[in-house]
């Protein structure tokens, strides 16, 4: 098992859980089962995305898997639409543990393995994820106990892997500077455009149906050690979009930034210190027509 520390979770419980997170987030809360995950983002009114979450169902309790950097303004953001909705929402941080294993490992244990990407099964309070990675075989694994502890190499090599993968998180230094649309989220099953309102809707549906995506996800390598999430991309000087997120690779290392459709075929170029960008390819076709 290796550590995820990055990872933490929000649960959500009461007889409205379900009915309250359909008004607030992207997706359909009618496909998320007990074997099945769901992915899909916490918008600001205007449609901008606070957080991606992955959701799984445990005890009759809806969890909410995001990064642990934003848990508390999200926590704070979502409470506020509670109103008199039969809901509660707490901070479970500390009351499981977060790993990750390869297939192989998964193998030498006694917990069962998902077979299909998002699947998830439940062993004795433990749940086992697998990663929505189509191009590598990797598990998530949730179960009662302490919070891991901080390993900067496994964090690395996951967020890597989530890079090499396409996708995309929302850090403190990235809320509410992205459409969930231009962090590829439609592309990835993360948004429904035929659930109904909730609170962020009428962007997201408006840049959906009416073409108008400017700027996508992208993934590209810089000879230059990661840059924080929210750095700026530029083209001969002029601004060409932002860092979504990054992992080290060597000297070197890779990252995802969403990057204006006009500059795609630009010499792009990491502002704070001018290191040229390299697109490299992703394992989906983003559109690059609006």
């Amino acid at each position: 098992m290796h550590p995820l520390h990055q990872f933490s979770l929000i649960r959500f419980s009461g007889q409205n859980a379900r009915q309250f997170l359909q008004g607030q987030l992207s997706n359909d809360l009618t496909v998320l089962s007990r074997s099945q995950s769901l992915l899909a983002s916490c918008n600001s009114a205007q449609g901008r995305v606070q957080a991606i979450l992955r959701l799984l169902e445990l005890n009759g309790d809806i969890l909410g898997l995001l990064p642990r950097s934003i848990i508390t303004p999200t926590l704070t953001r979502l409470r506020k639409y509670v109103l008199r909705a039969n809901v509660i929402i707490e901070d479970a941080s500390d009351l499981m543990r977060i790993d990750w294993t390869s297939a192989d490992e998964l193998k030498t244990s006694q917990l069962p393995t998902p077979k299909t990407l998002g699947e998830y099964s439940q062993h004795q309070g433990c749940i086992v994820l697998r990663w929505p990675d189509s191009t590598t075989e990797r598990f998530m694994i949730i179960q009662p106990g302490a919070a891991t502890t901080v390993d900067a190499q496994t964090e690395n090599k996951w967020q890597l892997a989530d890079i090499r993968a396409g996708l995309p998180q929302v850090f403190s230094e990235t809320y509410e500077e992205f459409v969930a649309q231009m962090l590829n989220l439609d592309v990835l099953g993360g948004i429904s455009f035929n659930k109904g309102c909730y609170t962020g809707q009428e962007i997201i549906a408006r840049a959906h149906f009416r073409g108008s995506v400017k700027r996508r996800m992208f993934r590209f390598s810089a000879e230059s050690p990661a840059p924080i999430a929210g750095t700026k991309i530029t083209v001969d000087g002029e601004p060409a979009g932002e860092v979504v997120m990054t992992a080290q690779i060597g000297s070197g290392c890779e990252l995802l930034a969403v990057i204006s459709l006009n500059y795609t075929q630009s010499a792009l170029s990491l502002a704070d210190t001018n290191t040229a960008l390299q697109m490299l390819p992703l394992p989906y076709t983003v559109p690059t027509q609006s």
